[in-house]
């Protein structure tokens, strides 16, 4: 099996909402959801080999939205999720997500990658309320639960190993 580190980021604006995409992993199967292929998720993707992963979340800020010139806050949570391929093969993604807070954001597809260009559906602000009421599915799983406290200033000291 595969292990992928990954940065991820909770990107906050002025409003308190996140910035989720829709994403469409096609035939990826994830472990705890075998169900799940098109969810909403933070921007973020894999460490390069030779970059930190802070170096990592930055690059993948600029990629997937075009922001430049965020400063990256505290590594909050700690993810794994497995992804299985219609190959055989498998990929064990270790996420950290890193709080990251910025003002009057635009957001651009412009930097995606080729495979990102199908994968990513759309972008959308969320309040937290609607992630917590939505029929949606989001990543990591139970994300309103866990961004709640963030909301509220409540910032791990550590980061949370998220079930």
């Amino acid at each position: 099996m595969r292990i992928r580190p990954t940065a991820r980021l909770l990107v906050l604006d002025e409003q308190q909402r996140i910035l989720l995409f829709k994403i469409d992993d096609g035939v990826a199967l994830h472990d705890q959801r075998p169900d799940l292929i098109v969810y909403w998720n933070t921007p973020g993707g894999g460490v390069d080999p030779g970059e930190t992963f802070e170096q990592a979340a930055l690059r993948e800020l600029w990629e997937e939205t075009g922001i430049q010139d965020a400063t990256l806050g505290p590594w909050v949570w700690s993810y794994q999720r497995l992804l299985h391929f219609p190959s055989g093969r498998s990929v064990l993604f270790e996420e950290r997500f890193y709080l990251v807070r910025v003002t009057m954001p635009q957001v651009t597809f412009a930097n995606l990658l080729p495979h990102e260009q199908t994968s990513h559906l759309e972008h959308r602000w969320w309040r937290w309320t609607e992630i917590a009421t939505a029929a949606e599915l989001f990543m990591p799983p139970h994300l309103a639960g866990w961004l709640h406290p963030i909301l509220q200033g409540i910032i791990p000291t550590a980061p949370l190993a998220l079930p």
